[in-house]
C-alpha cells in the first residue's frame, strides 16, 4: 500500500530515506536547495514549489502532478518548511485526489487524526476544491476540525492511502 509522507524541510532527508518516494513536492524559497536525494527525481516526479506564489497559481500544478502520482503505488512525500499549513493542505488533496469517492470529512479525520498539527493552508484547500468541483465540501471538512495542536516544526508524519 503506497504511503503518503508529511515533513518539514528539516526532516525531508530522514523522510525520505524512511519512504524512498517516487514523487516529492516541496515548497521551497528560490533560495533554498532541496536535499541531494531528491536530484535524483525528474521533473514529472518532483514539483517544486515558491512559497511566494498564490494558492490560486500554485493549485493547478498541484492537482495535475497528483493526479499523476495517484495513478501509481508510488509513495509520496510532501514538505514545506514547518510541515504543518502548506504541506498538510497538499496532503489532503492528495488523498482527496487519490479517493475521490471518500467522504472529506473523513479524509480530514483521517489526516488530524495522523498529524494533530495540522493546519491545512485554507487558501490552498479552497481552491483545489473549486478546481476538483467538490463545491465546498473539503474546504468544509478543513473548517470543521478542532484546533490543531500548536508546533514550531512539526513531526514526520505517514499515511496509509488507498492503493
Amino acid at each position: 500500500m503506497p504511503k503518503l509522507v508529511i515533513s518539514s524541510l528539516e526532516a525531508a532527508p530522514a523522510a525520505c530515506e524512511d519512504c524512498d518516494p517516487g514523487f516529492v513536492v516541496s515548497i521551497l524559497d528560490s533560495g533554498d536547495a532541496a536535499p541531494d536525494r531528491f536530484q535524483k527525481l525528474s521533473e514529472e516526479r518532483h514539483l517544486r514549489l515558491d512559497p511566494a506564489t498564490s494558492e490560486t497559481d500554485m493549485a493547478p500544478a498541484i492537482i495535475a502532478f497528483l493526479k499523476s502520482w495517484a495513478a501509481t503505488e508510488e509513495n509520496l512525500l510532501i514538505h514545506c518548511h514547518r510541515g504543518v499549513a502548506r504541506s498538510t493542505a497538499i496532503a489532503y488533496i492528495a488523498m482527496c485526489v487519490r479517493e475521490p469517492e471518500m467522504c472529506e470529512e473523513k479524509i480530514a479525520a483521517r489526516l488530524r487524526a495522523a498529524a494533530p498539527h495540522a493546519d491545512p493552508n485554507v487558501l490552498l484547500v479552497s481552491e483545489a476544491d473549486r478546481l476538483l468541483g467538490r463545491e465546498d465540501r473539503m474546504i468544509g471538512a478543513i473548517l470543521d476540525l478542532c484546533p490543531c495542536c500548536s508546533t514550531v516544526c512539526a513531526p514526520i508524519v505517514t499515511l496509509p492511502v488507498a492503493p
